[in-house]
């Protein structure tokens, strides 16, 4: 819904259902922060692909957006 709004791609979407919404389950799955923690996490040279980083997220079903912000923290 909030993406038909001109100007809120997935990314601004997703950003307001975590932080201003509270929703658990919101995924920013575009975002390079989120890649470039994946990348720390699976201490890999290489980013994840999408594909990688929705297997490895299966097991935060539900709770993506906490695990996004844990996984953002990584990065500073």
């Amino acid at each position: 819904m909030l993406t038909k709004i001109r100007g809120i791609g997935p990314w601004t979407a997703n950003y307001v259902l975590m932080r201003c919404l509270r929703f658990p389950a919101a995924f920013p799955i575009d975002d390079v922060g989120l890649h470039n923690s994946m990348k720390l996490v699976m201490q890999t040279e290489a980013k994840p692909t999408k594909a990688e980083i929705l297997k490895r997220s299966e097991a935060w079903a539900g709770w993506e957006s906490y695990a996004t912000f844990y996984l953002w923290r990584l990065l500073y």
